[in-house]
């Protein structure tokens, strides 16, 4: 279909199902609500669900690949020059990469957990003394058969590879190390690391139907790699051949998605250090990137429910893109949703606001404000989910 008869379609729907819709919150009144049409209903989800695939899904991870590629070019760089801007490059795509990753966090079902990839290269915290004693053990850079075990114990590992490994290698105490003190072993390491985050992108990339260059095609093609189409069955969901059995059940995953990543970063990634439950659990500490990290996993939530593509200028966004799935549950269920756009702009607000840098200020009182936050936001979505 024409793109712009497409887009023109979606209007037409979400523009119909505010003169029929009903409240949610009505559901359990004397008075029997309004229904909406049943037809309109499925056709406005089944448009949002394309719009989360195409407009963040598959963008989020095309830009993860190609901030990790960025990352291994600027790392050749610094092992061909030695500089301290070469490697200050190769730091800066580490930061871009990560916050493309963050950004994925609110949709880590499918294909990030069904083939191990968000354990693979995004476990924490990162254990510093047994990589350097492991380190000590191996000479990768000069001894081809060391270089050829770490590659084999890097590629389906987690406890000592992915981005915290790259991190530690690069950063110390928020500053770029100072170039002469990285070792060739090291470079080593973070090369053979970063390609396998470039392979786990292109892996995310091709399950959820993306774009696919010529160098994403060449890695998955040696690692043979035969992904579901997880991005079609999405969009297909209710048919023949999707994991997806219903419209709504996976307009409802997107908020339940949602919902996962605002757990984890409430409860763990801050609750954890903040409750004294364990104070080493901290994301992202030698970078000092944590509250990056734990902001940029919330916006997650409001590109996957607002339908944004990925972007920095989305932080300021005040309201959702026509045909999204918050702007049909504005259409539909204005209250609710209302409800749960305060309680994100809340909850970003507190992350956003807490002491800096977290591996200093865990205990702090922003911490626990923004906890609290981000349970009222919890609450929030699950008002709206149980709409749908």
């Amino acid at each position: 279909m024409n793109s712009n008869l497409k887009h023109l379609s979606q209007l037409l729907v979400l523009a119909a199902v505010p003169f029929i819709a009903g409240s949610c919150s009505d559901k359990n009144d004397d008075v029997e609500p309004v229904t909406p049409d049943e037809n309109l209903n499925e056709k406005a989800l089944a448009a949002a669900n394309r719009l989360f695939v195409e407009q963040t899904v598959q963008p989020t991870y095309e830009g993860l690949a190609q901030s990790t590629a960025q990352m291994i070019e600027a790392l050749e760089s610094f092992g061909s020059d030695g500089s301290q801007s070469s490697l200050e490059q190769a730091t800066e795509a580490w930061k871009e990469a990560r916050q493309y990753w963050e950004w994925s966090e609110a949709f880590l079902f499918g294909a990030a957990s069904g083939y191990g990839i968000d354990p693979h290269i995004d476990t924490w915290p990162f254990d510093a003394a047994s990589f350097t004693t492991y380190m000590s053990k191996y000479q990768p850079a000069t001894d081809e058969d060391d270089a050829s075990l770490m590659s084999e114990a890097i590629a389906p590992g987690q406890n000592l590879t992915g981005f915290h490994a790259v991190e530690y290698l690069l950063f110390r105490d928020g500053q770029v190390r100072p170039a002469d003190e990285v070792t060739a072993d090291e470079l080593w390491f973070c090369l053979e690391a970063s390609h396998d985050l470039y392979l786990s992108a292109s892996k995310l990339v091709s399950a959820w139907n993306g774009r696919l260059d010529q160098s994403m095609q060449t890695v998955l093609e040696e690692a043979e790699f035969e992904p579901a189409a997880f991005g079609e069955e999405f969009i297909g969901a209710g048919q023949a051949g999707s994991r997806w059995s219903t419209i709504s059940l996976a307009s409802v995953n997107i908020i339940e998605g949602c919902q996962d990543i605002i757990d984890e970063v409430a409860h763990s990634k801050i609750g954890a250090p903040y409750t004294g439950e364990d104070v080493s659990y901290i994301e992202s500490p030698h970078a000092w990137n944590s509250i990056t990290d734990f902001y940029d996993n919330i916006m997650s939530c409001k590109h996957a429910l607002y339908g944004l593509s990925p972007s920095v200028s989305n932080y300021t966004a005040k309201s959702p893109a026509t045909g999204s799935l918050m702007a049909y549950c504005q259409a539909n269920y204005p209250t609710e949703a209302a409800a749960a756009i305060q309680a994100l702009d809340h909850a970003l607000e507190q992350v956003g606001s807490m002491r800096r840098p977290f591996v200093n200020y865990y205990s702090d009182g922003s911490a626990g404000a923004a906890i609290d936050a981000l349970e009222q936001l919890d609450d929030a979505l699950g008002a709206l989910k149980r709409c749908l």
